[in-house]
């Protein structure tokens, strides 16, 4: 059985950073195309930076009496300590977005997010080496975060210092370097799923969807980086559409199945902190594609490709919102503990 966990827990898990990555991105991209959402982003915003604010004091007393080495030392729950990296970085683009006479701010948000990724690098390469050899542990769309992290860095990094060449140039490489994340992380997950026995209903991960999520944050940095082609973007986001498709038809497999043998209170509405990852991959494949629309407008040569763009900028942003919305019932709805 897995502990349920909720942001404000007194000693709060690893991944604690998940419910504001899932909020922010929301309120950054689907939050503008609602109607009257731009007019409620500074509410968010101050929403964001508080439970921020809550989590860090959170974190900071957990520390102080556990030790540093409760959140390091595990294999794959140390990867958890990206959304830390992340949900700072997402926090500065809410400051950008609601105040942006306020830059000094957004700066601070994106320092500490800089900060938190240079401690967690190092933690992240030694756990993709253990893993490497067959670490004890399950890898899962978890590990995938050192992407996430890193991403999360090079676009506050791209939207922060947009006219500095320099800052531009360690963007495009930390982008690259996240690719090449996603990569080992990819390699190690297959192989999981590939090399032994497993139940789709027991062993498949909550945090799987991070296979779409993180393709989708690096397409995000890509489209801001100005470095790609439209050709380039449109085959990147061909992939992500495909892998989103391939992980979700598994997700609603998986979901039946649950509910076959657990009921639909059982087996569905049950909360869990990894959840937060699917309300911040479908925000973020939202984000991705609306970046793209504004940078690549038109596929004349790929009219149904750009129909099908169309209709998830045009509904898109209505199931982000029903889903952070259904995600937030769910943890303030006490129920039973259930199995990963």
């Amino acid at each position: 059985m897995r502990q349920q966990a909720r942001f404000f827990d007194l000693t709060p898990p690893a991944a604690i950073g998940a419910p504001v990555m899932a909020l922010g991105i929301f309120a950054a991209a689907a939050l503008q195309r609602l109607p009257g959402g731009a007019a409620a982003t500074g509410f968010v915003a101050v929403g964001a930076v508080v439970i921020w604010l809550a989590i860090a004091v959170a974190l900071v007393r957990s520390i102080s009496r556990r030790g540093a080495s409760f959140y390091t030392a595990p294999v794959l729950a140390g990867f958890g300590l990206g959304t830390w990296v992340a949900a700072s970085a997402v926090v500065a683009r809410m400051v950008m977005l609601a105040a942006p006479a306020f830059g000094w701010a957004a700066r601070g948000f994106f320092l500490a997010s800089a900060a938190l990724w240079l401690w967690f690098l190092p933690l992240a390469l030694r756990n993709f080496a253990r893993l490497a050899v067959n670490a004890p542990g399950q890898p899962s769309g978890v590990i995938l975060l050192a992407t996430v992290a890193t991403q999360a860095v090079a676009l506050m990094a791209l939207r922060l210092f947009a006219d500095m060449g320099a800052v531009h140039w360690i963007a495009t490489a930390l982008i690259a370097f996240g690719i090449l994340c996603y990569a080992i992380g990819l390699a190690l997950i297959l192989r999981r799923y590939s090399g032994e026995r497993w139940r789709l209903a027991d062993d498949w991960d909550n945090s799987n969807c991070i296979l779409h999520g993180a393709l989708s944050i690096t397409g995000l940095a890509a489209v801001i980086s100005g470095n790609f082609t439209a050709a380039a973007l449109l085959a990147f986001w061909l992939t992500v559409v495909a892998v989103f498709i391939v992980v979700e038809s598994i997700e609603l497999l998986r979901l039946r199945l649950r509910v076959k043998a657990l009921g639909w209170r059982a087996g569905l509405f049950v909360y869990d902190i990894s959840q937060w990852a699917r309300n911040f991959t479908f925000g973020m494949f939202y984000a991705f594609t609306l970046a793209f629309a504004e940078h690549v407008p038109s596929l004349p040569a790929h009219s149904l490709l750009e129909r099908l763009r169309s209709a998830i900028l045009a509904g898109g942003q209505y199931v982000v919102l029903l889903l952070l919305l259904a995600e937030t019932v769910v943890m303030l709805w006490p129920a039973p503990q259930r199995k990963r």
